[in-house]
């Protein structure tokens, strides 16, 4: 029969706590991915286990299992025993061990001891009779004792934790070494996770860099490689000072702050090593939107790897998008022709690596106005993504959040509205609502509310989103600047000035703080500031904002970028609004012509208003 389950959970009811813990646990537990692929009895090893069957109500009183139970049992791969003193003197618990010895023979059935004692023979015993006895050739229990494989969760046995590893070993046929190195590996980058999922990534990448350094040398420097490890993971955790540092004053900034200072210093003779923790910390640095800390991790690691090789891909494209970020097109755009010119295209990872130069070539086409490349680009970094080995969900629902802004800007909304509800399906089945990627999504949803002109559920879905960044961003992310000038936008289109004006000074005030007063970003939010302040009809404090805003794409984005145009017309809206009629029309007609100018480069189509009218 098929196998349709990883697991068949067998407990008393009087232990359904345990039970929901235990199928909770198996149904979202991640294999780590040194092992997916892994050739085992049953298979190569998958990113998720099977699911696992929890009967949740009483069996009938008939002393039956039932058919849908025997089902479920024949459907199996393993059994999976809570046993407790409750558990021992169950009825249907004993029929279900016996029911599937009977199936799949004896050495399927996994215990998991909750409580009570093994083999006791009184009122602590906690394996049932058919846990504890094999089946004789007649199918029925004999009193030969059989030997099951057990994991403990009592307390000073194996904990929660273990007892849970050696269940998953058991059922996904991996080694539990293997398995436990890599599960506290990942534990440890948790820890490190405090306010961004992204800090996950750096107990694991530094388990594994060591851990491959380590291989490459011989015995001693082996020895010598873990000893640093251990103090470096050791120190990285350590709190400096018990009399002074309080532990739950310590961010997670605190302990990346701590790992890469170790990383550039006490572990420069090991440049290997050097280089890879550092290209995480960047790339961590990066997530957490400070961008400074992360590009100066990343050209230390590219000065410490070797001049070709996926890493050093990696690490170039982590500095693309950095400069991307900061609106310095040209400089991404370099770091992503070094980046390919990195790697070769026959290496185990060139397909990640040419999917990832797709994505990062389209997020460059976006920030220089080619929408149509860009929404090309990125839906062929999705379809790259899709078709690659192993779990690559995330990173194509961020390329179809991508592609969707792209398609948003030139006017193709229900494509874009499509994308966007794909790439939150996935996040939220992913991770959750309350997740950065889901507010991703849910943001980008509004965006396409906003220009088919629903209103209300712009506005609604603005509101949730920002909600979700300021619970789990920190409070100066960018992120959370861009969901508020999509909050501000809302609230204009529906004539509410005020708190729109409140939302933009907000974004502008976070960008100030991160990228600098005159940077693009703060610009971006004095545009729509100004719009605000028209509608409000206050010309004056519009026009200082345009001023303002013109400097700045003046100095960022030469005289032939579409915001240019878009600038113009809302100028020419502004000068009309304080009686400049003659002005406002030069603004207007200066932004036609630079329009018609731009429409000769394919793509670069914009989504606001023009001032025809005004000519």
């Amino acid at each position: 029969m098929t196998e349709r389950f990883a697991a068949f959970i067998s407990y008393s009811h009087a232990d359904a706590a345990a039970a929901r813990w235990l199928h909770h646990r198996l149904e979202t537990f991640r294999m780590p991915r040194a092992l997916v692929g892994t050739e085992t009895p049953f298979g190569p090893v998958q990113r998720r286990l099977l699911p696992s069957f929890r009967d949740r109500d009483e069996l009938a009183a008939s002393g039956d299992l039932g058919g849908e139970l025997r089902a479920a049992l024949a459907a199996s791969r393993f059994q999976i025993v809570l046993c407790s003193p409750r558990a021992a003197q169950s009825k249907w618990v004993n029929e279900e061990i016996l029911s599937f010895k009977r199936l799949h023979g004896e050495q399927r059935t996994l215990a998991l001891i909750l409580s009570g004692e093994p083999y006791a023979g009184d009122a602590r015993e906690c394996f049932p009779p058919a846990l504890r006895f094999r089946l004789g050739a007649d199918q029925s229990l004999s009193d030969a004792p059989a030997e099951p494989i057990a994991a403990d969760m009592r307390p000073g046995k194996d904990g929660r934790r273990l007892a849970l590893l050696k269940i998953i070993a058991g059922i996904a046929g991996v080694p539990l070494d293997a398995l436990v190195r890599r599960d506290a590996a990942r534990r440890q980058r948790r820890l490190m996770w405090v306010t961004a999922a992204s800090l996950a990534v750096a107990a694991v990448t530094i388990g594994l860099a060591i851990y491959a350094e380590g291989q490459r040398r011989v015995a001693v420097r082996q020895r010598e490689l873990a000893d640093k490890s251990l103090d470096f993971l050791i120190g990285t955790f350590q709190i400096a000072n018990p009399a002074t540092e309080n532990p739950r004053t310590i961010t997670a900034l605190t302990i990346l702050d701590r790992a890469s200072r170790r990383a550039a210093g006490e572990l420069s003779d090991e440049p290997g090593v050097s280089a890879r923790l550092l290209r995480a910390t960047g790339e961590i640095y990066a997530n957490l939107g400070v961008a400074k800390e992360a590009e100066r991790d990343l050209k230390i690691a590219l000065a410490r790897l070797p001049p070709r090789g996926e890493e050093r891909a990696r690490a170039m494209l982590l500095l693309a998008r950095i400069y991307r970020q900061r609106g310095d097109a040209a400089a991404s755009t370099r770091a992503i022709q070094a980046a390919t010119g990195s790697y070769d295209r026959g290496s185990p990872d060139a397909d990640e690596l040419d999917a990832d130069v797709a994505e990062r070539r389209g997020r460059i086409a976006t920030l220089e106005g080619n929408y149509l490349a860009s929404a090309d680009l990125l839906g062929e970094a999705a379809q790259r993504y899709v078709a690659l080995p192993g779990d690559h969900r995330e990173d194509a629902a961020r390329a179809w959040l991508n592609q969707g802004e792209a398609l948003l800007q030139i006017g193709r909304i229900a494509e874009a509205e499509r994308v966007f509800s794909r790439a939150r399906t996935v996040f939220a089945g992913l991770f959750g609502r309350d997740h950065v990627r889901t507010a991703d999504a849910i943001r980008n949803q509004a965006r396409a509310d906003l220009e088919a002109g629903r209103l209300d559920s712009a506005r609604r879905r603005a509101d949730e989103a920002l909600a979700i960044y300021e619970r789990v961003l920190d409070p100066g992310h960018p992120l959370i600047g861009m969901a508020l000038i999509l909050q501000g936008r809302v609230l204009t289109r529906a004539g509410q000035t005020g708190p729109a004006l409140q939302s933009f000074d907000r974004a502008r005030d976070l960008y100030g703080k991160l990228y600098g007063p005159q940077s693009f970003q703060v610009a971006d939010a004095q545009f729509y500031a100004a719009q605000a302040d028209l509608i409000a009809r206050r010309p004056q404090d519009a026009l200082s904002r345009a001023d303002f805003v013109k400097a700045v794409y003046d100095r960022e984005y030469g005289p032939d970028d579409p915001d240019q145009a878009e600038l113009l017309e809302l100028r020419s809206r502004i000068l009309l609004a304080a009686g400049r009629k003659a002005d406002a029309a030069q603004a207007c007609r200066s932004a036609l012509a630079l329009r018609q100018r731009i429409h000769a480069k394919p793509g670069s189509e914009s989504a606001r208003q023009p001032c025809s009218s005004l000519t």
